[in-house]
């Protein structure tokens, strides 16, 4: 029996085996959008920028046309809305020169032209009395729920999971205090100055958190990234005093609502996964090809959480040829898709390098190779 999307995505997020393989993924880059849906967005990034009509209309107009586009390729859930454009009416970022830009959380930010990216470059906050003076945005400002309310007022009727993504704390914190090795240091030196630091950004997150929940989304993605290919950023002593907290108190939110949490980060989380699985997430993404094997973590962590992933976005969307793509698919559905709990996913997101050719090859071959019935 042939399923609908959200039967098929729920299923394979409950550990079960759906029809076929569920097809998803974290994000598409606004040139991908735009090569398919044919039209051209107003503004550009995944990060809110100033387009025609302000910040926020160009915000709402590019999360629906992100919709639109994953409807369109056939995906089985879509990640609607993001804390990363949740801004406010009120917003205008701080231009600076160069093109840069400060946003609502205190992130410089660099919009790449060529490409249609917007870069993180550099924090607002320089000093210990800075994070101690430090304001977060408010969730409950004009307009952010509203956002949220737009665009998934775009998907009534649609079948297809409706998915959002928020963060725990730590992501923003590090890019607000100017980045990795700065908050690192301070979680050496000043502890406790780092921990309120942090309470603020996280409570903050939880908020932006809450009000996609209240609006009525179906399935959370938390997506702080805390490793490179080798080894964890933070020690793993670290990370449960600063940010494991956090992520017990966005799950256990999520949860009191009835709506499941997904956790991504890049590279290497062997040190820190079953404290993530501990805590109550329901499932991880990317497992990072390079960094972690899927095969391995179908293994591990497959009886528990359901496992997504991971078709490599680094060499195989954006360079590779047809048969390299469909290659790659089907390594990962032989790799992790035995059983069911398993939705396939590229290794990060569909970013402005991928060819758009090789997206649709991407469901296109998870549809025909990953029948349950045939696998």
């Amino acid at each position: 029996m042939t399923m609908s999307h959200r039967e098929r995505f729920f299923t394979a997020l409950e550990l079960g085996e759906p029809d076929m393989v569920p097809v998803t993924d974290l994000g598409l880059d606004p040139p991908i959008v735009e090569a398919i849906l044919g039209r051209t967005l107003s503004g550009f990034s995944l990060i809110t920028v100033s387009g025609e009509g302000g910040a926020w209309e160009t915000s709402v107009k590019n999360r629906i046309a992100l919709s639109e586009a994953c409807v369109k390729l056939g995906f089985d859930a879509v990640p609607a809305v993001s804390d990363y454009t949740l801004c406010s009416r009120k917003y205008k970022p701080k231009t600076l020169s160069g093109g840069r830009f400060i946003d609502e959380w205190g992130r410089i930010l660099e919009p790449r032209l060529e490409n249609k990216t917007t870069w993180y470059v550099g924090g607002t906050v320089t000093s210990e009395e800075e994070m101690e003076e430090y304001l977060p945005p408010d969730p409950e400002e004009e307009g952010r729920f509203e956002l949220v309310e737009r665009v998934l007022n775009s998907l009534k009727g649609k079948d297809i999971a409706v998915m959002c993504q928020g963060h725990s704390g730590w992501h923003m914190a590090f890019q607000v205090r100017g980045g990795i090795d700065k908050i690192l240091i301070d979680m050496y030196r000043k502890p406790d100055v780092v921990r309120r630091f942090m309470d603020k950004v996280a409570k903050a997150c939880l908020g932006m958190v809450k009000l996609m929940i209240d609006a009525g989304v179906e399935v959370l993605f938390i997506t702080d990234d805390y490793a490179d290919c080798h080894s964890t950023l933070m020690n793993p002593s670290q990370f449960r005093e600063f940010e494991l907290p956090n992520i017990k108190k966005v799950v256990e939110t999520a949860r009191r609502k009835g709506i499941p949490v997904l956790k991504h980060s890049d590279g290497n989380v062997e040190s820190i996964i079953e404290d993530m699985i501990d805590a109550g997430i329901r499932g991880f993404h990317p497992f990072e090809p390079g960094a972690m094997d899927l095969k391995e973590a179908k293994v591990k962590y497959g009886g528990r959480i359901c496992i997504l992933g991971n078709v490599d976005c680094r060499y195989v969307l954006p360079f590779g040829s047809e048969e390299d793509v469909r290659k790659d698919v089907r390594r990962c559905i032989d790799a992790a898709a035995e059983g069911g709990g398993y939705i396939l996913a590229s290794s990060n997101s569909i970013h402005a390098n991928c060819k758009v050719e090789n997206v649709y090859t991407m469901v296109d071959e998870a549809r025909r190779y990953g029948r349950y019935s045939s696998l």
